[in-house]
């Protein structure tokens, strides 16, 4: 199966129904205008601002005969919170000097969540150090529309050099997300796709 990530601006603030459409009608209307049927509709569970709300991802055969899922970029697999949930824990982590569990309060209380565990960012931070490669590239892309990166790493008494050098590398890529989550989280996330066709976290 195919998958298609789609950025997709979807104001989490506001009063939403229950599901939510990956694309509009129009966008819709195109897909079937090329020949694809869609066969059917997965659902996705996401929660924000103390709201459940289901993702509906549509399936589509394409007149090549393969499936295409078509994905939210604001959506990882088998996690409950979108993406710049995700990568704002992380950046405030690096630039704010708190504990990770200090942390892990603060995104509860930003995003509404009832749940967010301090071990979830060590596992996110660990995951996104191997794309930090990847990341960089997207430094000069990042200064042009987000605007330079004035935060500074708070160094931890167990970083080395190498881990401190890492974590200023990516405070400076990821710090745009303390200022707008979800714009430069779908940003990124779907950068990422595009070069790797892989999911960031």
């Amino acid at each position: 199966m195919i998958i298609t990530l789609k950025i997709c601006q979807v104001n989490f603030k506001k009063r939403l129904p229950q599901e939510i459409q990956v694309f509009s009608e129009e966008e819709l209307r195109e897909f079937l205008a090329q020949g694809a049927v869609i066969k059917k509709n997965k659902q996705y569970h996401l929660i924000i601002h103390y709201r459940q709300l289901v993702i509906q991802c549509p399936i589509l055969l394409t007149p090549e005969g393969q499936y295409q899922l078509i994905w939210p970029s604001f959506k990882l697999p088998n996690r409950p919170y979108p993406i710049y949930v995700y990568l704002y824990a992380l950046a405030w982590y690096l630039s704010s000097g708190e504990s990770m569990r200090v942390t892990a309060e603060k995104v509860l209380n930003v995003f509404g969540l009832e749940t967010f565990s301090h071990t979830t960012i060590s596992r996110f931070l660990r995951k996104i150090y191997l794309t930090l490669p990847y990341l960089i590239s997207y430094g000069a892309q990042i200064i042009k529309d987000w605007g330079l990166t004035t935060a500074q790493v708070i160094r931890r008494k167990h970083w080395d050099d190498a881990h401190y050098e890492k974590a200023q590398q990516l405070n400076g890529l990821l710090n745009p997300v303390l200022r707008s989550p979800p714009e430069f989280g779908n940003w990124l996330a779907d950068q990422y796709w595009q070069d790797t066709q892989n999911f960031i976290i």
